[in-house]
């Protein structure tokens, strides 16, 4: 018994540490979930969807020329004509490309929520598009970033999807 008090009071320290480690490691795997989330709850907090367009003149317009970024359905609104043009916002494309500089602050708690900024933005028709064009790049169409993103006059939907995209 004697050896055994000995061994505790010379490696009661190691112990400590040992034993601290594990409750730490412990406590890490049952949050883990929690701990995984928490970029998702970062990127959601700032759920305010606020959409800029920036034309030549330098004026900005909220939610692209009337459109209504809030109410969060597509009813027509943004679908193209066969021109490449977006009703509502002012010829935004002609020939597949932007005829101006595009400033979109996307945000929301999912990559449809964040592709939406785009589509409340006039750049794609729906998320549909927007997943058919990451089809054909080669793109996740899940992987949105997220921030305020600058999309510059003579950039295709492919280029936009790009630039949206991080994978």
């Amino acid at each position: 018994m004697k050896k055994f008090k000995d061994f505790l009071y010379d490696k009661n320290d190691i112990l400590i540490a040992v034993l601290i480690l594990a409750a730490a490691a412990l406590l890490i795997l049952w949050r883990m979930e929690a701990i995984m989330a928490y970029p998702q709850t970062v990127f959601s907090s700032g759920d305010d969807s606020s959409v800029q367009l920036e034309d030549g003149e330098g004026e900005d317009s909220q939610s692209g020329g009337g459109e209504n970024a809030d109410d969060g359905q597509n009813t027509g609104d943004s679908t193209q004509s066969g021109d490449g043009e977006t009703p509502g916002t002012d010829a935004l494309f002609a020939d597949g490309m932007l005829t101006r500089d595009v400033e979109v602050n996307v945000t929301g708690n999912s990559a449809t929520a964040a592709v939406n900024c785009l589509v409340d933005a006039g750049l794609f028709e729906d998320y549909a598009e927007y997943q058919q064009i990451c089809a054909d790049t080669g793109l996740n169409h899940e992987k949105v970033s997220a921030g305020t993103m600058v999309f510059e006059k003579g950039s295709t939907k492919k280029d936009i999807a790009r630039k949206i995209n991080w994978s």
